[in-house]
């Protein structure tokens, strides 16, 4: 139970599905989870929208061209922000909350990335080695490694950070609490997938639903998986990071021109680290999350 003088900091420390949250340091009562989670969707969706809107006034580029950069350094600039803001007025919670690690960012970061490329990239020299895939450079190798140089630095502005720390980072955060964690892993699912459709069916119609729905979500999933087995939003951005370079790479054809079975190298390269990132990811943390699929995570307050 406690005694009274504990009270003040158990009402502090307790979080959930309660219409209000009391800060014990300043009494201020904090917003309803539910709001909190819209507020954060809706200034994401908002970010997107302007990216556009700029994305739309200037001229078409190449791959990694001025256009390319100016998207990426616009959502970074205005998401990371966002997250920033909401965390320390919304929640009034410490941003290292985010992360829930105290292992530094590199290992997560490597983790995260190998649960991507391992099994990727053996599916990719699979289906060469077989020759039912071909992919023949389209440029020297010297300029190639300066272009995919160019597109991991792109991919981490314009979507592995700003995503992960949206949807792994501060909205699994604040689903955890109220929500076990394998409930966790689904509800921020649904949000990212609601965020992708969102950005995608106004320009491409509804036709993109039997794609991108299940591509969104099984995504969201895998990601959610590897948050909640690492205990760290670097891991998701590792494996958003291989998953982004390695397809502009391979499906642009701004590197590459790849003949042969085209289905046969999406279900290899593609689909596999779907199914084997979260096994590898467990193998190289060893690791299996027992006991967080199952329990909800407080947040606590900043102590003095």
């Amino acid at each position: 139970m406690g005694s009274p003088m504990d009270r003040p900091r158990i009402r502090a420390d307790a979080d959930g599905m309660n219409l209000a949250h009391t800060n014990a340091t300043t009494g201020r009562a904090r917003p309803h989870l539910l709001v909190r989670v819209a507020v954060v969707m809706a200034a994401t969706l908002l970010v997107w929208q302007v990216m556009g809107w700029i994305s739309d006034r200037l001229p078409e580029g190449p791959q990694a061209g001025l256009r390319h950069w100016v998207n990426a350094l616009t959502v970074f600039v205005l998401a990371v922000p966002v997250v920033w803001l909401a965390r320390r007025y919304l929640d009034r919670r410490p941003w290292s909350g985010l992360l829930l690690a105290g292992r530094g960012w590199a290992p997560p970061f490597l983790v995260g990335a190998a649960s991507w490329l391992v099994p990727g990239l053996l599916g990719l020299t699979a289906v060469l080695l077989s020759g039912a895939v071909e992919a023949v450079p389209n440029r020297p190798a010297a300029e190639a490694a300066a272009v995919v140089a160019a597109l991991v630095v792109l991919v981490l502005l314009f979507e592995a950070v700003p995503e992960e720390l949206i949807f792994r980072g501060y909205l699994f955060r604040n689903l955890n609490t109220a929500l076990p964690g394998w409930l966790t892993v689904l509800a921020q699912a649904a949000l990212f997938t609601l965020f992708g459709l969102a950005l995608w069916i106004p320009s491409a119609g509804w036709g993109v639903l039997p794609e991108r729905l299940p591509l969104f979500f099984g995504m969201g999933v895998v990601l959610g998986c590897l948050r909640l087995v690492t205990g760290n939003v670097w891991a998701c951005v590792g494996f958003h990071v291989a998953f982004q370079t390695v397809a502009q790479a391979l499906l642009t054809g701004y590197l590459f021109t790849i003949g042969g079975e085209e289905g046969l190298m999406m279900l290899a390269v593609f689909a596999s680290p779907f199914v084997f990132a979260v096994p590898v990811a467990m193998l190289l943390t060893r690791d299996t999350g027992t006991g967080r699929w199952s329990g909800r995570v407080p947040d606590p307050a900043r102590t003095s």
